[in-house]
């Protein structure tokens, strides 16, 4: 377990929380959660937790909620997921495994991506009866819970991925819906991710489900996605290119360069074209590196280019902004000689439900 830092300055030793196991975290990263600190904890061996305010007041620990602190100098090291399922996990320990943690709060514990960022708020799965009322930073869901969709990730309540999948699904944005879609059902061939789900599982569970608002959104999503998207800009990106009209592209098409098979991001047969979406994780995050420097990276990612577009009749690249956006990206795809048509899929689902 990981040391508190700060220590309170007048010798008071503050332990925080650990956890293990988290999904969303690799084997490698420390976990964030190692840092949590509850007033509760406090309060029943002392009585009182003004050190815990006196400590936020002076700069050393972060209020996070009430009754949760966190050190500082590491909350402003943390991304913004980290930061969510810090919300998430000490709500949790608050209630003392009361709690059914559902929608983002399930999806941050099961490691899904969230395009348009992380909510304020904690959500809870709770019985239809109790209704929906809900206190500062918590929403309760008054859908009712049924134990075939609550299951444990280190010792916390949550939804089954299946289910935390289907009521995303049902009221995300579109390509955030898509993502996360894509995300669960995701087969690394390399067998760094764990697969999730299956499409199978999924509209199983959906069927379960009926009725319920935005079924038939969720259930288009679902069937829209796919274990070959490799991350949430190219899973953005298929959602763009259906809504502009343009042709259904080949996913993960297999070239041989230099004696090694490698597979693009998108291939259309019909032109003979290649496209790859690209984000920074590929040149910068240590997991893509696997030891090298992003120069050496980018060197052995231009050997790899050259080598499919001298098998191909063209070759386009853009980056995850533009794959984000509709527009844009049929501009690029309009000048690589993509002729659109209908939307192939995903008609009328481009708005979030309310």
């Amino acid at each position: 377990m990981s040391q508190p830092d700060p220590e309170p300055s007048d010798g008071f030793s503050i332990v925080p929380r650990s956890s293990a196991g988290l999904i969303s975290q690799t084997s490698t990263d420390p976990d964030p959660c190692d840092g949590l600190i509850l007033a509760s904890d406090l309060a029943s061996a002392l009585g009182v937790d003004f050190r815990l305010r006196r400590e936020s007041t002076r700069g050393r620990l972060q209020r996070v909620s009430r009754g949760l602190y966190y050190p500082s100098a590491r909350w402003n090291q943390l991304r913004e997921d980290q930061r969510y399922l810090i919300r998430v996990r000490g709500a949790a320990l608050i209630r003392r495994g009361q709690a059914v943690l559902c929608h983002h709060s399930a999806a941050v514990l099961w490691g899904l991506p969230m395009l348009v960022g992380w909510p304020g708020e904690v959500h809870l799965l709770t019985e239809r009866a109790s209704g929906g009322r809900s206190d500062p930073g918590i929403r309760r869901h008054a859908l009712g819970v049924d134990a075939r969709d609550v299951t444990t990730i280190d010792g916390l309540l949550v939804t089954t991925i299946e289910r935390t999948v289907v009521d995303l699904a049902a009221t995300l944005d579109l390509k955030s819906a898509v993502a996360l879609v894509d995300r669960a059902l995701y087969r690394d061939r390399f067998g760094r991710t764990p697969t999730l789900t299956t499409k199978v599982a999924l509209l199983a569970t959906l069927e379960r489900m009926l009725p319920f608002r935005g079924s038939r959104r969720a259930r288009a999503i679902i069937q829209f996605g796919t274990h070959l998207s490799g991350s949430p800009a190219e899973s953005a990106s298929r959602v763009n290119i259906a809504l502009s009209g343009f042709p259904e592209p080949e996913l993960q098409h297999p070239f041989i360069v230099d004696g090694k098979e490698c597979e693009t991001d998108f291939y259309w047969r019909d032109i003979d074209g290649v496209g790859e979406c690209d984000g920074r994780d590929k040149y910068f995050n240590p997991k893509y590196l696997a030891g090298r420097s992003p120069e050496q990276v980018q060197y052995d990612e231009k050997l790899r280019e050259d080598g499919i577009r001298r098998q191909v009749h063209g070759f386009t690249r853009w980056p995850a902004s533009v794959g984000m956006s509709q527009y844009p990206l049929r501009r690029r795809l309009l000048e690589f000689g993509l002729q659109p048509g209908p939307q192939r899929a995903l008609r009328g689902l481009e708005r979030t439900q309310p």
